[in-house]
Formats: C-alpha cells, sequence, structure tokens
C-alpha cells in the first residue's frame, strides 16, 4: 500500500480570504473541491482561533485534509494524506491539490512539497505474526 502526502504553504488567495470570514461555507466549499476530485468526506471541522486564524479539517474516506489560516500574517498551510488502500488514489490527490492550489493561494505564492510513501511488502504480515506470536 502507498500513500500520498502534499504540503503545501502561501500567500492568501482573495476567495480564501472572504471564504474564511463564514467558517462553514469554507469547510462546504472546499468539500466540493474535495468531491470533485473523486475523494470523500466523511467528517468536518473548523476551529477559529483569535485575530482571525483558523484551523479547518476534513476527514476523508481515504485519510486528511487540514487547512491552517493566518489572517494576521496573509498566509495558509495546506496538509493532505491520501492513502492508496484498494486502488491509486494518486490522480484524484493532484486533482485536488490543483484545485486547492487555485482556490487558497495567490497566483505563483504558493510552494508544495510531494511525499510518496510505500509500505515495505510483507510489513503487515510480519506484524500480525508477531502480535499472534507475543505473550498476553
Amino acid at each position: 500500500m502507498a500513500s500520498h502526502h502534499f504540503l503545501g504553504t502561501g500567500v492568501i488567495s482573495d476567495t480564501l480570504a472572504a471564504a474564511a470570514c463564514r467558517p462553514d461555507e469554507l469547510l462546504d466549499a472546499v468539500g466540493r473541491l474535495v468531491a470533485g476530485s473523486g475523494l470523500a468526506v466523511v467528517a468536518r471541522r473548523a476551529v477559529p482561533f483569535p485575530g482571525g486564524g483558523l484551523t479547518l479539517v476534513w476527514v476523508l474516506a481515504e485519510s486528511h485534509l487540514v487547512l491552517h489560516y493566518w489572517a494576521e500574517e496573509g498566509y495558509a498551510t495546506v496538509d493532505l494524506h491520501i492513502c492508496d488502500y484498494r486502488e491509486s488514489n494518486a490522480a484524484k490527490a493532484r486533482r485536488l491539490v490543483d484545485s486547492l492550489r487555485h482556490f487558497c493561494f495567490l497566483e505563483g505564492s504558493d510552494s508544495w512539497h510531494e511525499h510518496r510513501l510505500n509500505r515495505p511488502e510483507g510489513l503487515a504480515t510480519t506484524a500480525a505474526r508477531q502480535l499472534s506470536t507475543a505473550a498476553p
């Protein structure tokens, strides 16, 4: 099984700044971006902080998306982790990153890092065997 981890940061776009004034609407708007990429939201939450900051979390069927918004500083970060459990979700993850890039960040200000994580073959079998032979 593999997973895809994307970290992005940049200057807040006008679209994000306007939406951040209404956290429930921002949760909805980003939820539509998630659905449009082919991924699925199963839970979501927005937590406001003094000074206009927000942390927003979307629990996805495929893992999670977290958006940190610093109004006073004028920037945001995105943390997207997508797992390949039954199928590759790499293309869906990249579609979502592209949508988030345009929605969240001022054009040309964003920076992204992608990490692809692969579980070594046999790791789950080895762990299961160790658990079944461990003394209670």
